[in-house]
């Protein structure tokens, strides 16, 4: 019953802190919350005593930072049990990151998910994984055959192929997420998550120097849709937006808005998105038709 609740769903990816907000950004038929971080059950828990039945689920996180540890680490039991507990829609691993090849540590993560029946293996992997190795990933999901969300690392060989118009996204769940969560449901992907923080849209590598210019945390970047991407408010010039937070105005005021204000602009246009998206009759020739119209790669 967990998995039908999340069907198409377009979740909001929020920080456990930002718990008093989120039910105000997720409020949208077909949309639902991804709690970040290691109090994301205690979110869930609070959500859910105040009223809200929407799809929720925890994602503790720990692939990314500076600290984040290596797949081949030991799943938390402790986790798993905390989130059913919380009322979680699904339960997510506590995985560690997939390098570049390391086969060792995607195995790990797979092997020791089997042991929990229903949660959903998270799969934080380098790029290369969904464009040299594709095949190897895919082939590894079959073989496990449970319920898997990835979660993709910044980097130039998965941002290259998408400039590339190569790169397909893949028909699985893809969490910390942009606007490429759209490509991943009009593929076929049961669920996906958009992080409201540009931390919470990327997973950067690290050391971060090593690629650089990526802006960490962006709190206030608004959604512009004709250009399918976030943009920082400072940034912004005489676009438009119709949705009900900015009523017609140029979207300009968000430079003086609240992060709030900004994010509540953004649930509501990345919702007219999804409406759009869910009503196509053929979602990957839209996507491709949109993605083109760009004139950029997405992500």
């Amino acid at each position: 019953m967990a998995f039908v609740e999340l069907r198409e769903r377009l979740l909001i990816q929020v920080s456990a802190r930002d718990v008093y907000d989120a039910v105000q950004l997720a409020g949208h038929p077909g949309s639902g919350l991804l709690f970040t971080g290691q109090a994301a059950h205690d979110a869930i828990r609070m959500v859910r005593r105040h009223g809200y039945d929407g799809p929720v689920m925890a994602d503790r996180r720990r692939y990314a930072g500076s600290a984040r540890i290596r797949g081949t680490a030991r799943l938390s039991p402790h986790w798993i049990a905390d989130q059913v507990e919380a009322g979680a829609t699904a339960v997510l691993t506590d995985s560690g990151y997939v390098g570049d090849g390391d086969h060792e540590a995607l195995a790990a993560i797979l092997d020791q998910a089997t042991g929990w029946d229903g949660a959903v293996a998270v799969l934080p992997v380098h790029p290369r994984w969904v464009t040299r190795d594709r095949e190897l990933l895919l082939g590894a999901v079959r073989a496990y055959g449970g319920p898997v969300a990835l979660v993709v690392e910044d980097g130039p060989p998965y941002t290259q192929l998408r400039s590339l118009r190569r790169y397909e996204p893949l028909s699985l769940p893809l969490m910390s997420a942009g606007v490429a969560a759209f490509g991943a449901l009009a593929c076929g992907a049961e669920w996906a998550a958009i992080g409201v923080r540009e931390v919470l849209r990327h997973l950067y590598p690290e050391p971060h120097a090593a690629v650089g210019g990526w802006r960490r945390g962006g709190a206030r970047s608004a959604f512009v849709a004709e250009r399918l991407e976030f943009v920082p408010v400072e940034r912004l010039r005489r676009e438009t937006c119709a949705c009900s937070t900015c009523g017609g105005r140029a979207m300009r005021w968000m430079r003086d808005a609240s992060e709030l204000e900004v994010n509540t602009h953004n649930s509501k246009a990345l919702h007219a998105m999804h409406v759009r998206l869910l009503r196509s009759h053929r979602r990957q020739a839209w996507w491709s038709q949109l993605t083109q119209g760009t004139g950029q790669a997405v992500g």
